[in-house]
């Protein structure tokens, strides 16, 4: 094996690594939201909304006036 078909091996492995790692936050993130927890990101607590609870929310300010 060549020093360039090694680095070519080590390149694909870190490739899917990467896109496992992915994976993995994908399916945390979703797992967070669906369970209505907070993701604990550097010590502070981040809740995931979807797109039609943050568009209901920004209606309802709006109905409110607070926009």
């Amino acid at each position: 094996m060549t020093e360039r078909e090694l680095k070519v091996m080590l390149d694909q492995a870190e490739r899917r690594g990467i896109m496992q790692g992915i994976k993995i936050m994908e399916q945390r993130i979703l797992l967070a939201f669906e369970n209505g927890n907070p993701l604990n990101i550097k010590g502070k607590a981040f809740f995931v909304r979807s797109d039609i609870d943050n568009l209901r929310e920004i209606f309802a300010d709006l109905e409110q006036g607070n926009l």
